[in-house]
C-alpha cells in the first residue's frame, strides 16, 4: 500500500520515467564502449585470416626457407593480399631478418601463400623471432590483417681444444714432424659450405700438407656438421700457432636481386684455436 500511494505523487512518477531512460541509454553506450575500435564496421564481409608455416623454426643461416599459407573466408578470388616482415622480437636489423619471395599476390580458392628466406643469426644458443603479416585488401571492403611468428636459431662453429704440442729437436735419429687432426663442429651450416682455415706462423707448421690457408667443406648434416684440417708441427720449431677458421654467410645468388645483401661483417662466423708448440730436449740432455 505504501508503494502504491507513493506512485500517486506526480513528482515520483516523473522521476521514475527519467531514471528508466537514463539506465537504458547508459546500457547502450556501455555496449558500444566495449567494442574494439579496430573491428570491422561490416562484420558480414570481414575476412577470416589464418596463417600457417612449414617449418616454423629455421636456422639463421640465410639459406633455409619456409612456406607460409594463408587461409581466408568471405573474399572473392582475385582479392589482393600483401605480405610483410613487420617485427623482430630480438632486435635483428631489417637487413638480417630475411626476405619474402614468390608471393601469390591474390587470394584464390580461399587461400594465398608466400615463401620466407631465413635471416642471419650468429651464435649457438641464440634465438630470434620474426613476425610476418598478411593483409587482405578487398575492393570496396574492409582491410583485414593478421601475422605469424617464426623462430630463428643461432648458427656457429665450435672449435677443437688441442693441447700443447711437443716436437722433436731434430737431433734424434729419424725425427718426424707431428701431425694433429683438428675437427671443427658446426650447427646450422648447410653441408657443402666452405670454411677458410689459416695459420699465423707458417715457419713452425702448415695445414693439410704444406699450406698456410686452406678451404675445406662442411660435412655431415645441417644439425650436426664438421670440417676437418690437419696441422703439421715442424721438427725443431717452437712457438705459438694461431689457427683461424671462418665461414662467410650469404644469401644464395638467385636472391641477389630481391633480398637485402648481407655485408661481410654481418655474415662472418669465426673461431680461433691457439696451439702452444715446444721443442723437446735433445737426446742426452
Amino acid at each position: 500500500m505504501r508503494l502504491r500511494n507513493l506512485f500517486k505523487h506526480k513528482s515520483v512518477r516523473v522521476s521514475s520515467v527519467l531514471l528508466f531512460f537514463v539506465l537504458l541509454l547508459g546500457t547502450q553506450y556501455a555496449c558500444l564502449d566495449g567494442l574494439d575500435g579496430d573491428s570491422s564496421e561490416n562484420p558480414i564481409n570481414t575476412a577470416i585470416i589464418g596463417l600457417s608455416a612449414n617449418p616454423l623454426t629455421l636456422y639463421g643461416n640465410a639459406c633455409e626457407d619456409s612456406f607460409i599459407q594463408v587461409n581466408t573466408n568471405l573474399v572473392p578470388d582475385g582479392t589482393p593480399i600483401e605480405f610483410e616482415i613487420t617485427f623482430s622480437g630480438s632486435g635483428l636489423p631489417p637487413q638480417l631478418r630475411g626476405c619474402l619471395f614468390d608471393s601469390s599476390g591474390t587470394v584464390e580458392d580461399e587461400f594465398a601463400f608466400v615463401n620466407y628466406l631465413s635471416g642471419v643469426l650468429i651464435g649457438i644458443g641464440e634465438i630470434a623471432t620474426i613476425n610476418i603479416s598478411a593483409t587482405v585488401l578487398p575492393v570496396g571492403g574492409d582491410v583485414e590483417s593478421d601475422f605469424i611468428t617464426l623462430s630463428l636459431q643461432g648458427v656457429g662453429i665450435t672449435p677443437p681444444t688441442p693441447g700443447p704440442i711437443t716436437v722433436p729437436s731434430g737431433e734424434e735419429e729419424n725425427p718426424q714432424d707431428v701431425d694433429v687432426t683438428l675437427i671443427f663442429t658446426t650447427l646450422g651450416i648447410k653441408p657443402g659450405t666452405f670454411a677458410e682455415v689459416s695459420i699465423s706462423n707458417p715457419v713452425i707448421g702448415t695445414l693439410n700438407g704444406g699450406f698456410s690457408v686452406v678451404e675445406v667443406p662442411v660435412l655431415g648434416s645441417i644439425d650436426s656438421g664438421q670440417f676437418i684440417v690437419q696441422y703439421t708441427a715442424f721438427v725443431g720449431q717452437g712457438g705459438t700457432q694461431i689457427i683461424l677458421a671462418r665461414i662467410q654467410l650469404q644469401i644464395p645468388p638467385e636472391f641477389f636481386a630481391i633480398c637485402p645483401l648481407i655485408s661481410e661483417v654481418d655474415g662472418l662466423i669465426e673461431v680461433v684455436v691457439v696451439i702452444t708448440q715446444t721443442v723437446a730436449a735433445p737426446p742426452g740432455d
